[in-house]
């Protein structure tokens, strides 16, 4: 089980890799102040936000919602700060409360989840699993997400994880 926060569904949706996580995790879910964010009036009606949308479970998809507890909710006051957005404090506590592992590439929320014992996967960690189970085939496939990643996205692996991603390939 996993939770999965927003920086990471939009990277993958904005690519077309969403598929990726069905592929890797028998149950993949987030929290709905992620939906909320995606539905800003910045950013909806992007084509990126309606592969995320075409996911939902309740549309029939793998992408669950997990609505927060009272308890939940609590833990995400406690810990939402100046540097640390709700939407945040809201994966980190579902993940912490329900002993789910959280993806974000955001590192002061991976820190934050890291020290309350939630196991923290990045992109280039699910990348270096999706390579392994036969999801990502071939070293032009790599390639391109790392090329995709950068150009849709602005983000950017440094020299060692491209190469560590590289060296992995099948």
């Amino acid at each position: 089980m996993v939770i999965v926060d927003n920086n990471v569904l939009s990277s993958l949706a904005k690519i077309g890799r969403l598929t990726l996580l069905p592929g890797l995790f028998e149950d993949v879910a987030t929290v709905p102040s992620v939906f909320d964010e995606l539905h800003r009036d910045d950013v909806a009606g992007y084509e990126f936000v309606e592969r995320i949308d075409d996911v939902k479970s309740y549309r029939g998809g793998w992408l669950g919602v997990r609505s927060m507890t009272e308890s939940e909710l609590q833990t995400a006051d406690e810990i939402v700060d100046s540097s640390l957005a709700f939407t945040d404090a809201e994966c980190i506590a579902a993940a912490s409360h329900r002993d789910e592992r959280l993806l974000t590439d955001d590192g002061h929320a991976g820190e934050m989840a890291s020290q309350r014992g939630v196991e923290v996967w990045d992109l280039k960690l699910l990348l270096e699993a999706a390579i392994s189970e036969g999801l990502v085939e071939s070293e032009e496939e790599i390639e391109t997400i790392i090329r995709e990643l950068r150009t849709k996205d602005g983000f950017r692996f440094s020299a060692d994880d491209r190469q560590d991603l590289l060296d992995r390939r099948p």
